[in-house]
């Protein structure tokens, strides 16, 4: 897999201007990130031995790529902070973004391009509401997903970014369909060392297959999302453990054609 993008440094709260909620939120936070894990290693009876192992492993972070810090803190915590989130919203489902989203992308209609040497060609349709039910017309819908060999445009050299990637204007009716191929599962990189702690964990690097959306729309909060389908490997297993029974989908078919039907409900900003 090629690597995904480095962590934004610039999106790092920085408290140097004196903002003393700011100041306490650290603390208290902190605090109790360091409660936890001493509670943790009391509790284990971790041995100075252990200790020090631990330290020479989180050392292997710093001589490694910089995309292995985010990527290790996407494994353990990107889940949890969409589910946070959600507790402030009313609409459909939020998760994830994962780090293949690219802002520049071809606006399509009714296709998104591939390569068109692999994958079974699927169907995506539903609508974009806001929470009363009515169409959000002129709604941005961001589409993502990898190839039939689990590979993303834009990071991998041999794709161009424009394929298996698509912006659709939602129009007055709030409806949209569009046609690309079924993605595939892939292993997230585990070359470094966060592939290696899940090596010693006894767990997988694969993440299921599924597809990205993003809805930007004036007056509305942001909505990124995936979908997941019913049934198919790694979707109970997913080493990021972002799967939620409301984003796994029974694919239907139509006229030999996998269909799947995703709405999204957007909440107000």
């Amino acid at each position: 897999m090629n690597r995904p993008r480095p962590v934004d440094s610039a999106f790092v709260p920085s408290t140097t201007t004196g903002d003393k909620n700011m100041a306490n939120r650290a603390e208290t936070v902190i605090s109790e990130i360091v409660k936890a894990v001493r509670e943790v290693l009391k509790r284990h009876d971790v041995t100075f031995e252990e200790y020090r192992a631990g330290v020479g492993f989180l050392m292997q972070y710093a001589k490694a790529p910089e995309y292995e810090i985010p990527l290790v803190c996407d494994l353990w915590f990107n889940a949890t902070i969409t589910d946070n989130e959600m507790n402030h919203r009313k609409g459909s489902v939020t998760n994830v973004e994962g780090p293949y989203f690219l802002e520049s992308i071809p606006t399509i209609t009714d296709r998104i391009k591939t390569r068109g040497d692999g994958g079974e060609e699927l169907i995506i349709e539903g609508k974009v509401v806001d929470l009363a039910g009515k169409p959000v017309e002129g709604a941005e819908l961001y589409i993502w997903h990898s190839d039939h060999e689990g590979e993303y445009s834009g990071f991998n050299p041999e794709i161009s970014p424009d394929f298996y990637r698509g912006k659709k204007i939602i129009d007055s009716t709030g409806a949209f369909s569009i046609r690309t191929v079924v993605p595939v599962p892939y292993m997230i990189p585990h070359q470094g060392p966060s592939g290696k702690m899940l090596e010693l964990m006894g767990r997988h690097p694969w993440r299921p297959a599924h597809v990205h959306f993003k809805v930007r729309a004036p007056g509305f909060l942001e909505h990124t999302t995936q979908a997941y389908f019913a049934g198919e490997k790694w979707v109970d297993s997913d080493c990021v453990e972002a799967v939620r029974p409301a984003l796994v989908h029974k694919l239907q078919e139509r006229g030999g054609v996998k269909v799947l039907k995703k709405d999204f409900v957007l909440d107000p900003a």
